[in-house]
């Protein structure tokens, strides 16, 4: 690959907060509010689908859908890998497992790749689990980048990224919820290593708030408000930065979030649910399990002896029960699964998928503090804290204003556009060629697309998907019961 055309920028910066619904910024977070009138901001940006952090960030890193990267969920059953469990994608371990025994985990060319592929360089300041720090850029070694994860040298490829921040700033900071510690430590190493005198064309770095307060302290809480504020003052600092460094008139700042997130008002025994169709489903290979099954606001069902009756039987068990959104079928099964939607639809289509995938019921209602979005859960925090990984409009809806040259300021955009597009647009930005990835540059194709509807029904139940599409690309505005 190589330079095409004149790059407009010479750096790239992005700031992503985990969690982040745009709807909660105004009177949240003053910066960031006067961020978005000096850039385009994609009003509506949306996540992947599951709206889960690994899954989404894998996405960010690879321009692609989940089945292109083959990140299915935060966690997926492969037998291959493990036996004893589904491999967790937080967990670099079992990333490293996953990489020796598939012979490559994630399964399209990465940000990281390209810019390496082209001479260019990337840093990224990690501060979610040590797997999405490994996700973010899969190659980084051997792309000549680097990656500091929070949780140290054992979370990451690049260990000497580690060392030289404790090195500068002592030792790693502790786990308190909020991560008030965690921000202000990301905010040196990003501000005096990756916009220093070695800066990297594109830097990056990876809030843990307010996700990690919203689903264990609330989405409207004291707490989650001060936190917000915290992330608000980094971000502002951030910027101070770039405006102060020698390369303020040629960078392009971009400030993201991978997901939103609802409130949990139940949970629910998904083994049980199943019980009562004689369907014994569990979390690792055991005798008489059926069907293996991953938690939260959603997961897959994956037989463990391939059956396309037993498929369609856990799918009408789904089916019945009032707690059950939506139920995907792997797309060879789907026509004959009466009810189900095809996996291709939400962008799961892969090599790896399981035979079905399930979302918890959720709907935009206010919750206890006025919030709305509200779902119930089949595994995670507890009830009253915050999730994701549905297709809740709430869930999907995402964080992306981008400020650089060309791009409109205080343009307030509606066209589709989601994650995918980010990887895109970076390279476009800084005029390198890309052709493998399947999201668009957003310096162009802004029109208002066009909106789809997908939907079925069996018995009592219906389930319909949102889509919107523009340029040959179709993005998951929402979905849930009909």
């Amino acid at each position: 690959m190589s330079a095409t055309g004149t790059p407009a920028v010479d750096k790239v910066v992005i700031v992503c907060f985990d969690g982040l619904r745009p709807d909660m910024i105004a009177g949240r977070m003053p910066f960031l509010e006067s961020f978005a009138k000096r850039a385009t901001w994609f009003r509506e940006a949306r996540s992947v689908f599951p709206s889960v952090t690994r899954v989404a960030t894998t996405s960010f890193a690879t321009g692609s859908w989940p089945g292109a990267h083959g990140i299915l969920n935060n966690a997926f059953h492969q037998a291959e890998v493990r036996t004893d469990r589904a491999i967790d994608t937080g967990n670099p371990d079992d990333l490293r497992l996953a990489e020796e025994r598939l012979g490559g985990l994630v399964t399209a060319i990465s940000l990281g790749q390209t810019l390496a592929a082209t001479g260019r360089s990337m840093g990224a300041v990690h501060c979610g689990t040590g797997g999405a720090a490994w996700l973010v850029n899969h190659r980084v070694a051997a792309n000549g980048h680097w990656t500091f994860s929070v949780h140290g040298e054992g979370a990451t490829q690049t260990p000497a990224a580690v060392r030289q921040a404790t090195d500068l700033f002592g030792p790693l900071p502790g786990k308190e919820i909020p991560k008030f510690e965690v921000l202000r430590y990301a905010q040196r190493v990003m501000e005096e290593i990756a916009l220093g005198p070695d800066q990297p064309d594109v830097s990056l770095v990876w809030l843990p708030e307010p996700d990690t307060s919203f689903h264990y302290r609330e989405i409207g809480s004291d707490q989650t408000r001060e936190v917000m504020a915290a992330a608000d003052a980094v971000f502002a600092g951030i910027v101070a930065e770039v405006e102060r460094g020698p390369h303020a008139e040629r960078t392009a700042i971009i400030a993201m979030s991978d997901h939103g997130q609802i409130t949990i008002t139940g949970a629910v025994d998904l083994p049980a649910l199943l019980s009562d169709a004689r369907l014994r489903a569990g979390s690792a290979p055991a005798p008489g399990v059926d069907l293996l099954f991953t938690g939260g606001n959603s997961g897959e069902l994956r037989l463990v002896d391939p059956d396309p009756r037993l498929a369609a039987r856990a799918a009408g068990a789904l089916m019945e029960r009032d707690e059950i959104g939506m139920v995907f079928a792997r797309d060879d099964l789907a026509s004959g699964i009466p009810g189900a939607l095809p996996l291709s639809l939400v962008h799961q289509a892969h090599a790896r998928s399981p035979e079905l995938f399930y979302v918890m019921r959720s709907d935009e209602r206010p919750d206890h503090r006025g919030i709305p979005g509200r779902t119930v859960c089949s595994g995670g925090p507890p009830v009253g804290g915050g999730m994701h990984g549905g297709l809740n409009r709430y869930e999907m809806n995402t964080v992306l204003m981008i400020s650089a040259p060309g791009m409109e300021r205080g343009l307030v955009s509606s066209s589709p556009c989601g994650l995918v597009d980010i990887a895109p647009t970076v390279l476009d930005l800084l005029g390198a060629e890309q052709s493998t990835m399947q999201g668009r540059s957003l310096r162009r194709d802004l029109a208002p697309g066009t909106t789809e509807e997908h939907s079925t029904a069996h018995g009592r139940f219906a389930q319909v998907l949102e889509r919107r599409s523009i340029a040959g690309r179709s993005y998951l505005q929402q979905g849930g019961r009909a």
